[in-house]
């Protein structure tokens, strides 16, 4: 359902006034209190421009994909609070990127792509992107291999009964 940026205030401030939770939700219709909650932390983090939808889809350059995954690594931060650090909208759009990273899909940007035949020398940003690519991906990989052993390791250790 679509909530109109006039609904979310209100319900928010109806919310925030006192009024309990269910009645806001039965009044508005929303489904989930993750949904009322999701919008306190919009307005929060962006104010009431953060309650609309985006007009116009923005595109999201491939170094500042790597530099927030490669951040999430090293701090072992969650999605929240890795959106919140660099002022993402959506969690999910990192837990995306992130699944992009490990099948490969993330790319550098179509305008930023550079054939081999046209130029035979990477330049210096080229490397460095592919450079924090591969780090990020080594880095995923470890810790998955490492969950992964522990995982063996905690089932072999159980004896039977």
């Amino acid at each position: 359902m679509y909530f109109s940026q006039q609904t979310k205030l209100n319900a928010i401030l109806e919310y925030q006034s006192g009024v309990p939770i269910s009645k806001v939700m039965a009044k508005y219709q929303i489904k989930g209190t993750a949904t009322l909650y999701e919008w306190i932390r919009k307005i929060n983090q962006f104010g009431i421009s953060g309650l609309s939808r985006p007009k116009v889809k923005t595109q999201i350059d491939y170094s500042f994909k790597l530099k927030v995954l490669n951040w999430r690594f090293e701090t072992k931060s969650s999605f929240p609070e890795t959106a919140k650090q660099f002022r993402i909208r959506t969690p999910a759009q990192i837990y995306q990127w992130e699944r992009d990273l490990l099948s490969g899909r993330l790319r550098p940007n179509k305008g930023s792509i550079v054939k081999m035949q046209d130029k035979p020398d990477k330049t210096k940003k080229e490397l460095q992107d592919e450079n924090d690519y591969l780090r990020a991906r080594v880095a995923y990989l470890e810790k998955l291999d490492a969950l992964i052993q522990k995982k063996k390791k905690s089932q072999t250790s159980k004896k039977p009964n």
